[in-house]
């Protein structure tokens, strides 16, 4: 039985192929993470895209047709999406709705591994008990985004976008996977680029090679929403 739900939406970010979108319920404040029953759980254009053929967007408050809860190991956020209904666009918030929205956990989960690129961006599988989410909405007081080349076993030859910051006493380094993001700075060269203080979602991957692995799957400047800031 197909139910709708009311969700700003925090992420549309790379998926294999495919999209992870995430939003915040509108009501219960909880997150959800709509998924297909295909194996990778990713979001296809089709299902995802409103009838007029636009993306959603980050700040966008949806509707989303949904069946039924389906977690899956850390992705405990996860519901099935009817495939079978649009989703649509029911308005826009700003940033003094998502300040509402704001998260203040005292780490990103748990802290102290690395990648050779990153820091405190991954978490040993055999770590898995002590998490009990996959997504976090926080704020910080400025980000530097890295833009560096892509690593030489990966079959993405793009340059790498990882996003620096501190967040409650922690410093972060730890890879985007905003395809908006990626594109408006990968254009820009290699190099670091400041941002100021902006809201990140931050996820946790499906398990991949015994890790799970920290994402910023979305980035919302202050300077680039409230009202006279840059479009």
């Amino acid at each position: 039985m197909t139910m709708t739900k009311l969700l700003v939406c925090l992420a549309n970010s790379r998926k294999h192929r495919e999209r992870c979108i995430a939003g915040i319920e509108i009501g219960s404040r909880k997150w959800i993470r709509p998924v297909s029953n295909r194996p990778g759980h990713g979001v296809s254009e089709l299902e995802r895209q409103y009838p007029s053929k636009v993306e959603p967007k980050v700040l966008d408050v949806i509707s989303v047709p949904l069946v039924e809860a389906r977690p899956n190991d850390l992705h405990r956020e996860n519901w099935l999406l009817d495939s079978t209904a649009r989703w649509s666009r029911i308005g826009r918030i700003g940033w003094r709705e998502l300040c509402d929205l704001e998260q203040l956990p005292t780490s990103l989960w748990i802290n102290g591994y690395h990648t050779s690129a990153g820091t405190n961006d991954r978490i040993p599988a055999e770590q898995r008990e002590a998490v009990i989410d996959s997504l976090k909405l926080i704020r910080v007081d400025g980000v530097k985004m890295e833009v560096s080349p892509a690593h030489p076993m990966s079959n993405d030859t793009r340059p790498t976008v990882r996003a620096q910051f501190r967040h409650a006493g922690s410093e972060y380094a730890v890879k985007v996977t905003d395809p908006i993001c990626e594109e408006k700075f990968r254009t820009r060269g290699l190099g670091k680029y400041g941002l100021g203080e902006s809201f990140l979602t931050v996820s946790l991957s499906e398990e991949f090679q015994g890790n799970f692995y920290k994402l910023v799957a979305a980035i919302v400047e202050r300077a680039e929403v409230e009202p006279g800031g840059r479009q």
